[in-house]
């Protein structure tokens, strides 16, 4: 009887989960985009920056154009969905906030972040 329950409750859980990812991947975008542009001090090599633009719809997106700031224009062609890329601006560029335009109407901007730094973690500089 004991192994009947847990039979019930564990093919329960599998069918919850099974139509959430589901649901999830249903509800996508065609055209998304996602930017994390970070904003690293090291005490080693100064500040170092970095932005990754990752596709998060179901459709590629083509001619990305991403404004690192003034002066600091770089493009990709073609990011598949669920592909990530990394632009990092030139160590001239006056660093303010990163714009990201594609061919098929996406318009983001992101100010810099600076990840979480504690005692002990790599990069922390302690």
């Amino acid at each position: 009887m004991k192994t009947l329950y847990y039979m019930i409750i564990s093919l329960a859980i599998a069918m919850f989960t099974i139509i959430f990812f589901i649901s999830k991947e249903q509800n996508k975008e065609q055209y998304s985009l996602e930017i994390d542009a970070i904003k690293d001090k090291t005490d080693i090599s100064g500040t170092f920056y970095r932005v990754k633009v990752t596709n998060t719809g179901i459709d590629p997106l083509t001619g990305i154009i991403v404004n690192l700031g003034k002066g600091d224009i770089q493009d990709l062609d073609l990011l598949a969905p669920a592909q990530s890329f990394f632009f990092y601006p030139k160590p001239e560029t006056n660093i303010s906030i990163v714009k990201v335009n594609t061919n098929e109407g996406i318009e983001e901007q992101s100010d810099y972040r600076s990840p979480f730094k504690g005692i002990g973690l790599p990069g922390s500089g302690r």
